[in-house]
């Protein structure tokens, strides 16, 4: 939903992405989620509120919803992150050199092939809300 990838969901893009399924009632919804996940009443939604409003959901560990999640930054459909896309999504914009990303992708990689894959993904979602 994030149209102009720049890593926060915008009012606008929330209401346009929830048309599809809501139909009539996506603008009810969407100011419903503002209300609640917007906490800086920024006008969007950051990464930070989005895990954080997330994580307090009980199931939010389902594997559809980690699936959707993992899909955000999976953006070539390869079913694996890299540090590019990770790059993409929450690294737009600031100047971070490539040992950081490759430091947060190996906390991550268990299997040591330089990017992040739907389980591994998984794993790392549950030690943080566990």
């Amino acid at each position: 939903m994030d149209v102009n990838n720049d890593g926060k969901l915008q009012y606008d893009e929330l209401l346009t992405g929830f048309k599809e399924y809501y139909g009539d009632t996506a603008k009810e919804e969407v100011d419903r989620i503002f209300s609640i996940v917007d906490v800086d009443h920024s006008g969007e939604i950051e990464f930070s509120e989005f895990v954080t409003a997330t994580a307090t959901r009980t199931n939010l560990l389902s594997d559809i919803k980690l699936k959707s999640a993992f899909e955000i930054y999976d953006k070539d459909g390869s079913g694996t992150i890299s540090i590019e896309e990770i790059k993409k999504i929450i690294g737009q914009g600031q100047a971070i050199s490539d040992d950081i990303w490759e430091q947060v992708v190996k906390e991550v990689d268990e299997n040591g092939d330089g990017e992040v894959s739907f389980e591994e993904f998984k794993v790392m979602m549950q030690s943080l809300i566990n």
